[in-house]
């Protein structure tokens, strides 16, 4: 067990290093560099030949999946010193530009993932219907989809992620009416609301006016089909393949690093990745700009090596694979219990 007082130590060292700092200029610049790539990218598809859209459009979610990780840094409050900053860019390329609810995210991937990481029941992205990432959720499943999870699910599961991003405009659509039906609907949601439908705006009916509705949909779904593909090849490999946990097994600080893996990969790849191939750090601090994360890593690595924690770093090609592996048995998996559990229960039992 990681005691609080090396969490602080580990802290004071960080801060120490400056890794706290904020790079609000420079995540701008990079914001404005990725956005006139797509707009570059969709400007080709406009002049070019229509069958030059079939690898143009998937080259520009590119930019806008990197663009969109530069949201998920503003939601966790590191891209600016101040919320209001965060909350003017989370808002801008969430909701508005990515059609991504930001209140959604916040509860889904903040409090849920970050406060419960592969804990079975509590973290929504170890949950990917039809698939199961544990025995039990197989257990819980219908027959036809064990069959499939038994069979199948390792080959279909990358397939699945083109659906991502729509899968995700639907859950933030039914969490707000979720907090209206419940009276909790606010200012906060309601400015959430009008970027959901600024987004469909902007990039639907706008366009539509001058392109005709047809082909800007074929446009868009393709855009945000690679862009869910992109999204998992982002987020997959930093935990599926780490231990699931049972929800009564609380490991505190460690199950973050436990359940969470670094992924190693060339400089121009990680630019893309928005500090998201770090996923230690960012899972233990994720208040570090993605800019200081390269800088942090070496000083948790050192720390995780002096205090005996466990510290996770794998080549991203090897990672990917190991997705796959992982999935054609997940359906298998236990989830790690507390520890002396197993006992208690017989002694319970008996």
């Amino acid at each position: 067990m990681i005691a609080t007082r090396d969490l602080r130590a580990l802290r004071a060292e960080l801060a120490a290093a400056g890794v706290f700092e904020h790079r609000a200029a420079r995540g701008w610049a990079k914001l404005s560099l990725l956005f006139l790539s797509l707009a570059a990218a969709l400007g080709m598809v406009v002049l070019l030949p229509g069958w030059c859209a079939l690898w143009l459009v998937p080259l520009a979610a590119v930019p806008a999946v990197a663009a969109a990780m530069i949201g998920h840094e503003a939601g966790h409050g590191s891209f600016a010193a101040t919320r209001r900053h965060n909350e003017i860019v989370l808002h801008l390329v969430f909701p508005l530009f990515g059609g991504l609810g930001a209140q959604h995210w916040k509860h889904k991937h903040n409090h849920l993932h970050h406060g419960h990481p592969n804990v079975v029941g509590r973290d929504p992205d170890i949950r990917v219907w039809p698939l199961a990432l544990s025995r039990a959720e197989h257990a819980a499943s219908s027959r036809p989809r064990r069959w499939l999870q038994r069979r199948l699910q390792a080959h279909l599961f990358w397939p699945l992620t083109l659906l991502l991003a729509f899968s995700m405009r639907t859950q933030s659509w039914r969490h707000l009416v979720r907090v209206a039906r419940a009276g909790r609907f606010g200012r906060a949601h309601a400015v959430d609301a009008a970027c959901l439908l600024g987004h469909y705006a902007l990039w639907l009916a706008v366009p539509s006016l001058w392109f005709g509705l047809g082909p800007v949909l074929l446009v868009y779904g393709g855009l945000w089909a690679a862009g869910g593909l992109l999204l998992g090849l982002i987020f997959a490999p930093a935990h599926l393949g780490m231990p699931v946990l049972d929800p009564d097994r609380r490991g505190g600080w460690q199950e973050q690093l436990e359940t969470t893996r670094d992924l190693a990969m060339p400089r121009w790849l990680s630019w893309f990745f928005v500090g998201l191939d770090h996923q230690v750090e960012h899972h233990l601090f994720p208040r570090i700009p993605h800019q200081n994360l390269p800088r942090a890593r070496l000083i948790v690595e050192r720390w995780c090596r002096r205090v005996g924690a466990p510290y996770h770093r794998m080549g991203y090609g090897a990672a990917v694979a190991g997705v796959t592996r992982h999935l054609a048995g997940s359906w298998r998996i236990a989830p790690d219990r507390p520890p002396g559990s197993e006992l208690a229960e017989r002694r319970a039992a008996g």
